[in-house]
């Protein structure tokens, strides 16, 4: 099923610091968006999946892994599974990683991240590493006096970094606890090495994206966007707002695209500065990733069991 969503841009050109000032805007800077393109969206619904949140590029493997919650984030099901889906969106193999029933049984599987042939898998508050080939389990870390680790991404230098949404599943809801963090783990076995910020002022954060300009992270409590330095210098991109802020994915030419889950809505914003309204009518934007071998981005709707393949034109 193929649908085109229409994406618009806006021709200013600023530099990163002044981003915020230009998201936060209203009234003259919509009045100004403009020169409408096309982009086709390939869905992929009804085929198995079971609250999709995190999605992984196998650049190696030609291949996407898809993580699937199977129940709401948080909630300790013991039946998560890992997905394995080809470029052309054909499920490869559904229940590739399922270990339901077992002690290690994955219970609320989120962000993913590869490092040569380990794939992380954050869950609740531990990580799952797994064989990138093969599925097999190769144990896991888990961190003291976390909540919900919502995503994860691995550093230049190979360390791994994970964010503490700061959030329990209680209940049947989620609430907060005040653990919100970003930790970087520097061992092999995957031990938490260092803090690099904490405390409820980092606002819930949901993903996050590590490179040269530092770690950007999205939150949804806040509704903001910020990077980190690796001594937890903190910079405002996108300052805090009414928006619950979701997936964030970065891309080749240093530009980064992120959702709005109360908008539903995804932003795209290149190393220049350009803010582009890439797409609108996408609920639920938790999981993003992006593959350079097809310029796509990747779109995981948990609430609505279903992947987006958004293929980008070769001039955006």
């Amino acid at each position: 099923m193929t649908h085109v969503f229409n994406r618009r841009h806006l021709a200013l050109f600023l530099p990163l610091s002044l981003l915020g000032l230009l998201l936060t805007g209203c009234g003259e800077a919509e009045e100004e968006l403009v020169s409408a393109v096309q982009m086709e969206v390939t869905e992929l619904a009804d085929v198995g999946f079971a609250q999709p949140w995190g999605i992984a590029v196998d650049l190696e493997a030609g291949v996407y892994l898809v993580s699937n919650m199977n129940g709401q984030l948080g909630e300790e099901t013991g039946n998560g599974f890992i997905s394995r889906v080809s470029p052309d969106g054909e499920v490869l193999d559904l229940n590739w990683i399922d270990m339901t029933g077992t002690p290690r049984a994955l219970n609320s599987p989120a962000g993913m991240a590869i490092r040569g042939d380990s794939l992380f898998v954050a869950d609740l508050g531990c990580v799952s590493i797994f064989d990138r080939e093969t599925g097999e389990d190769l144990g896991v870390t888990c961190l003291d006096d976390v909540g919900i680790i919502t995503d994860i991404d691995v550093g230049p230098e190979g360390s791994l970094f994970v964010a503490d949404s700061g959030l329990e599943f209680q209940n049947g809801e989620l609430v907060a606890t005040g653990s919100d963090a970003i930790y970087r783990i520097v061992t092999a076995e995957g031990r938490q090495g260092s803090t690099i910020s904490s405390g409820e002022e980092l606002g819930n954060p949901r993903s996050l994206q590590v490179g040269p300009r530092g770690i950007f992270v999205t939150t949804s409590g806040t509704g903001e966007l910020y990077a980190l330095t690796p001594d937890g210098d903190q910079t405002s991109i996108f300052p805090p707002s009414d928006q619950a802020l979701g997936g964030l994915t970065f891309l080749p030419d240093g530009g980064f695209v992120f959702s709005s889950i109360t908008d539903a809505s995804l932003t795209m914003v290149d190393a220049g500065g350009q803010v582009i309204d890439l797409a609108e009518g996408v609920p639920d934007a938790q999981g993003l990733a992006y593959d350079p071998e097809w310029n796509r981005i990747l779109v995981a709707i948990p609430s609505e069991d279903r992947v987006l393949f958004l293929d980008m034109p070769a001039d955006p």
